[in-house]
């Protein structure tokens, strides 16, 4: 039997898995042999990443750039999506609900494909509270992972004096400012 030899971490060894494959990747395989070890050995790499099997790698980033780099608050939960799961204890209460919500757009969510349902973590305020005006601002922008898109970048729509994010303009009461917003939103790039 061939024992794997090691190189920098890596561990050479002979598959013994043999997939079924479709004939578009038959052919594939026939026309590119050699670009088909590398493709396997990153899909299998990027497997072992999101099985949490790997550290993720460490980005470094150009001196040149790291000015212009702004650290997020880190209690802030900017950025960060929720399961239903998740949603459902944030709000305390229970995942139909998260749902039931979701589904009368007081809860704004979208259908990831490998995560399932992603649910933005700043629109909620507390239990069984989320951000006032979000049934508003998905009323003008119904596609749900554009209204967020909308929300979460800072923009001149909402305040002419100065860029915001709509999300925090909600957050502030100003609902009506946003939704005047997300229609100019929608005119500017339709």
């Amino acid at each position: 039997m061939k024992s794997a030899s090691r190189t920098k971490g890596r561990v050479e060894k002979p598959l013994t898995v043999r997939p079924a494959l479709s004939r578009a990747a038959v052919q594939f395989v026939e026309k590119h042999p050699n670009e088909v070890t590398a493709i396997v050995a990153n899909a299998l790499e990027a497997a072992a990443l999101e099985a949490g099997l790997l550290a993720a790698p460490e980005r470094v980033l150009p001196e040149a750039l790291r000015r212009l780099v702004v650290a997020r608050q880190s209690d802030s939960g900017e950025g960060r999506v929720l399961s239903i799961s998740e949603a459902a204890e944030l709000l305390d209460v229970t995942r139909v609900t998260v749902y039931a919500w979701i589904e009368s757009k007081r809860l704004l969510a979208w259908r990831a494909t490998r995560r399932g349902v992603l649910i933005p973590a700043e629109q909620i305020v507390g239990g069984g509270k989320v951000v006032a005006g979000i049934e508003r601002v998905l009323s003008v922008i119904p596609d749900p992972e554009a209204a967020w898109d909308f929300l979460d970048e800072e923009s001149a729509f909402v305040d002419s004096e100065r860029s915001v994010r709509p999300i925090d303009a909600l957050r502030q009461g100003k609902v009506d400012a946003v939704v005047a917003a997300a229609h100019s939103f929608l005119e500017a790039f339709s």
